[in-house]
């Protein structure tokens, strides 16, 4: 049996897509036999660009994600592989941004 993966396509994603899927969980993969799960619980409009001569330049209004992790484990700013179980598997760069108490804070910007 072939597995069939979603191909998504990070420049064609916006806030409105991610924005359904607040509150629920994706699952980030470290090693094969190690994941957790980070739960999105905020996206962020950052504004809308400056058209430039080449309107066709601008792939996407920007915006942020933010994630909840556990407290447990703080990871080191880089690109993750992120599961979804609608999104399917996306590359995303996530930076540390705060502790609190009910867990790790991640960001992720798309620009």
């Amino acid at each position: 049996m072939v597995s069939q993966r979603l191909e998504i396509v990070i420049e064609k994603l916006s806030n409105a897509q991610f924005a359904e899927y607040l509150g629920e969980p994706f699952q980030l993969h470290l090693e094969p036999e190690l994941a957790l799960t980070l739960e999105l619980i905020e996206v962020t409009p950052l504004g809308r660009r400056k058209l430039g001569e080449d309107e066709q330049s601008i792939r996407q209004e920007p915006f942020s994600l933010l994630f909840r992790g556990p407290l447990e484990m703080e990871l080191p700013q880089r690109i993750y592989p992120l599961e979804h179980s609608k999104l399917g598997r996306l590359d995303i760069f996530l930076v540390p941004v705060a502790r609190q108490q009910d867990g790790m804070r991640y960001e992720a910007i798309f620009t």
